[in-house]
């Protein structure tokens, strides 16, 4: 890791390794200057984050509470959004109209969508009317999706538009990926996930939900770029979904990588759940002991058979999302349960490599609207909290 770097780099300027002899007087005193220049020297080799403010372009103030106020955010719908478009560019969006105040119930609510380089000179912005069914969310090759109804626009790193059209129907439902490749549909009748490029807006390939009895048994599903996973569970117990299937399009089937495959345990009870697609033959997932005394744990497991065990944050936090995925290190969002079922007392975001036995990074979110996403490079990862994005770098591969 970093730190570990860092020492050995100020092992070698002390001249580690060669033998100690005593020092008095003004050697003593040059010895000592040597050892603080050298520490300082470390302490600047640690980048400092770059933040940018959101005061200016009209962020309301208490969009970041510590609690949730339940006698406010019923009154106006109230969200942010935050994604990295490629490595130098950044797309954050929020509702201008302020979540607590009297005046909030007259002002239309809008959403305000603002372009960023990463050191925060402001690109492109646009403003859109906050209504029920419309979505901002990232798009493949660096373009945004606007989705309101039955209809989708995409629009460029500046916010133009440069492709749309209209669906059949509205979906029942639409993802982002980890790697961002193509737009995830669950179709408004729930029987087949469909999968579309951006620029230009096209279907590409279609995942059948009744092809097998065990495919058509599984209530929920996460997909990744022309795949999907699904816990089966033998009851309403979580306790006997013992086994995840991955589902591919049949055209797909020949393609590497294209075939459907699955990961079971067998031996006793346990809820497995699957979280999202590093790629597309390591699915990250949780698996939970039906004992009291066990924590659920997060797995990467392969189409062979093979899981590799990653680290947890105990019994507070439960893993949410995964929010990034580069090369080998990925970023994940964990909540703290509250005291009722839709309360959040805490958020956490984390990022990891596939082979590490320890997270790299870990920093606290505000419980509501703090969001986080790793850089495309996996080098740095944004957070949005408290009225400002900060960049945060990472430790070297």
């Amino acid at each position: 890791m970093g730190d570990r770097g860092q020492a050995k780099e100020k092992a070698a300027r002390l001249g580690a390794g060669a033998p100690l002899k005593p020092v008095s007087g003004l050697s003593g005193i040059t010895a000592v200057l040597v050892l603080l220049l050298a520490l300082a020297s470390g302490a600047e080799d640690k980048p400092h984050p770059v933040v940018i403010p959101l005061d200016s372009f009209g962020i309301p103030k208490g969009l970041f509470p510590s609690t949730r106020p339940f006698a406010c955010f019923h009154v106006h719908s109230a969200g942010t959004r935050l994604f990295w478009l490629d490595t130098d560019h950044i797309f954050v969006a929020f509702t201008t109209n302020p979540p607590c105040t009297v005046r909030s119930d007259p002002e239309p609510a809008i959403i305000r969508g603002i372009v960023f380089d990463r050191t925060g000179q402001k690109i492109a912005s646009h403003d859109w009317p906050a209504q029920d069914d419309l979505t901002v969310f990232a798009g493949p090759g660096s373009s945004i999706v606007v989705w309101k109804g039955s209809m989708l626009e995409i629009l460029d790193s500046h916010l133009r538009p440069i492709d749309s059209g209209e669906l059949s129907q509205k979906p029942k439902g639409i993802w982002v990926t980890p790697h961002r490749r193509t737009i995830p549909l669950l179709s408004a009748d729930g029987r087949n996930f469909e999968f579309y490029s951006a620029d230009p807006l096209k279907l590409l390939t279609t995942i059948a939900l009744d092809q097998s009895t065990e495919i058509n048994a599984v209530t929920d599903w996460i997909p990744g770029d022309e795949r999907v996973a699904g816990s089966l569970c033998k009851d309403k117990s979580v306790y006997t979904c013992t086994k995840i299937l991955v589902v591919t399009p049949d055209a797909n089937f020949i393609s590497p990588d294209g075939a459907p495959w699955s990961y079971e345990e067998t031996d006793k009870p346990v809820a497995l759940q699957p979280i999202g697609f590093l790629d597309a033959t390591h699915l990250l997932i949780s698996r939970q002991d039906k004992n009291f005394f066990h924590l659920p744990q997060l797995l990467i497991v392969r189409p062979t058979g093979a899981k590799t065990p990653l680290a947890g944050l105990g019994y507070s936090y439960t893993v949410h999302d995964l929010i990034g995925v580069a090369g080998s290190r990925f970023a994940l969002e964990f909540y703290a349960q509250g005291i009722c079922d839709d309360c959040i007392a805490g958020r956490r975001f984390v990022v990891g490599e596939i082979d590490a036995h320890k997270f790299l990074f870990e920093k606290n979110g505000s419980p509501y609207f703090s969001r986080a996403e790793l850089c495309p490079d996996g080098k740095s990862i944004a957070i949005l909290d408290n009225g400002a994005i900060t960049i945060y770098a990472l430790p070297p591969a």
